[in-house]
């Protein structure tokens, strides 16, 4: 049953009603209506004023989706006979020729500046409110959030102006240095953890609590050689602990459950999920993205969806048969819903995991005229498609942080050096994760001797696709420059770890420096 909105997540959702889409251009009418008898006294109140900083978060799944999964090992977006050619940008985004003025770029990059100056125009009206323990508590959280937001954007673009407060003038902020922003996120994290919730209810749900913020941490750190150029691996430990020894989380005994339509507040491993509703809450089209035309029968859905994302064979090799994570995938003969073979034009629908062939004369071409293209690779459907979609939109709510990330995070940390857990607890959280895919199967978890940074690299990527770490992982394993489909290594390019300053916003202020290299 899919889950019922709760009163906390329609105050969430209410600053879209005054806001609008973007949170950049609010109604002053909305904040010069406080006044010393009018701010909010409530946490309902409070959180219908901070609503705008999470309607925000819901673009995580639209332009930084495609930034941080589009040219990474995990996905292809071919051109199929025309279809998902799209100005060439996916074939840009998977060859990284990407440019300052790519569209991707530029969108990810105004979605997540503008979430940052609304969570800076929030504060500025929270600070003025009376003292209390629910003021002190929402400020942290406006804070975390703007945290998160500031991480995604400096894991991205590197340098970014950092701007901390909400002003109305004309002076424009300048390029801050990668290292300094890092130091910023992590501090801020740090003072504001005391006043975050420790609760894991319908409540805090969609909101940081003081688990969120140990779990930011530990990836802030465990990324800390290449934000900062100095490793920190006992804090990835320290924070790891944190979360694990909280009490609080568990593994989902089914892997895929926390993924589907109706997943929520209930399930034990999320830490932090964005809600997604098909009509109020609307921007997860995942499914779209993924299923092939056809799959309208299969999933009793009331459109067809668009074809295009599917796994890179080297990717979807790395799934063995018994690893229970391989459901996700769907390959070989596909079905109605009433288990008849499904057909597409008179053509028999069978993904091949591997028909990635290029027509004469393109190179990210495989052909549609015949609808042969089209049914090219492995689709990944770990956010189940929900039946009762309306349009694009689909109500599963997506996993932004879980434990089995945290548990993998302390693990890696061991084996990089650090010295405030020992192997055999890096093993012992790893083996957590790793019994889970492989229950029946003791020959394939981890040993003292198996458990190595390649096989960390490679659960990950078991682990968490379609889950927004790829890019970071591979530029922390040092594996950004890889060969892929079609690609061809670039190890001479390692500047493109970072992606431009987008040629829009240098327009709009000269006082950002480009990265080096572009």
């Amino acid at each position: 049953m899919k889950k019922r909105f709760s009163k906390i997540h329609l105050f969430l959702f209410a600053g879209l009603l005054v806001a609008g889409q973007s949170c950049t251009k609010f109604d002053d009418k909305m904040y010069s209506a406080y006044t010393e008898d009018t701010f909010p006294k409530t946490p309902e109140q409070f959180i219908a004023l901070t609503g705008p900083v999470y309607t925000s978060a819901r673009g995580y799944f639209d332009n930084y989706f495609s930034l941080q999964t589009a040219g990474s090992d995990e996905v292809i977006i071919p051109t199929r006979g025309g279809d998902w050619f799209d100005g060439g940008k996916w074939r840009d985004m998977h060859y990284h020729t990407w440019s300052a003025s790519h569209e991707v770029v530029q969108n990810n990059w105004d979605w997540g500046f503008n979430a940052i100056g609304t969570c800076n125009r929030v504060l500025s009206i929270l600070e003025q409110a009376p003292e209390s323990t629910t003021k002190a508590q929402t400020i942290s959280e406006i804070k975390a959030m703007r945290a998160w937001y500031y991480f995604m954007m400096m894991d991205a673009y590197g340098n970014i102006p950092l701007v901390t407060s909400f002003d109305t003038g004309t002076e424009l902020p300048a390029t801050t240095a990668r290292a300094e922003v890092y130091k910023f996120i992590v501090k801020d994290l740090e003072d504001n953890l005391a006043n975050l919730s420790e609760e894991k209810t319908e409540a805090t749900y969609g909101r940081p609590t003081k688990w969120f913020a140990h779990t930011l941490l530990a990836k802030l750190y465990l990324n800390a050689q290449v934000y900062s150029g100095t490793a920190n691996w006992n804090k990835v430990v320290e924070h790891s602990n944190a979360v694990i020894n909280s009490g609080k989380y568990a593994l989902e005994n089914d892997f895929l459950t926390q993924f589907k339509p109706d997943n929520g507040a209930s399930n034990p491993e999320p830490i932090f999920s964005i809600p997604y509703d098909a009509s109020r809450a609307t921007g997860n089209t995942l499914f779209n993205r993924v299923l092939h035309y056809a799959h309208r029968q299969t999933f009793e859905l009331s459109i067809n969806p668009w074809n295009g994302w599917s796994a890179q064979p080297a990717y979807f090799d790395l799934f063995e048969n018994a690893d229970n994570r391989k459901k996700q995938w769907l390959y070989g003969q596909q079905y109605n819903s009433t288990g008849q073979p499904l057909n597409y034009n008179g053509l028999n629908v069978i993904l091949d995991p591997y028909n990635y062939k290029l027509i004469p004369g393109s190179d990210f071409d495989i052909g549609g005229a015949d609808d042969g293209g089209r049914l090219a690779g492995a689709r990944c459907i770990k956010y189940y498609p929900d039946k009762n979609q309306i349009s694009n939109n689909a109500g599963n709510d997506v996993v932004v942080f879980r434990l089995a990330d945290v548990l993998l995070m302390k693990a890696e940390a061991v084996l990089r050096g650090a010295t405030a857990a020992s192997v055999s607890q890096a093993v012992d959280a790893a083996n957590q994760v790793r019994k889970r895919a492989f229950p029946v199967n003791p020959e394939k978890h981890f040993t003292a001797s198996t458990l190595t940074l390649d096989a960390i690299y490679k659960e990950r990527a078991l682990e968490f696709t379609f889950e927004l770490t790829r890019r970071t992982d591979m530029i922390r394993f040092g594996r950004w420059e890889d060969a892929q489909l079609f690609k061809p290594a670039n190890a001479g390019e390692t500047y493109k770890r970072l992606f431009p300053i987008p040629a829009r916003a240098r327009a709009n202020n000269n006082k950002l420096d480009q990265n080096p290299g572009y």
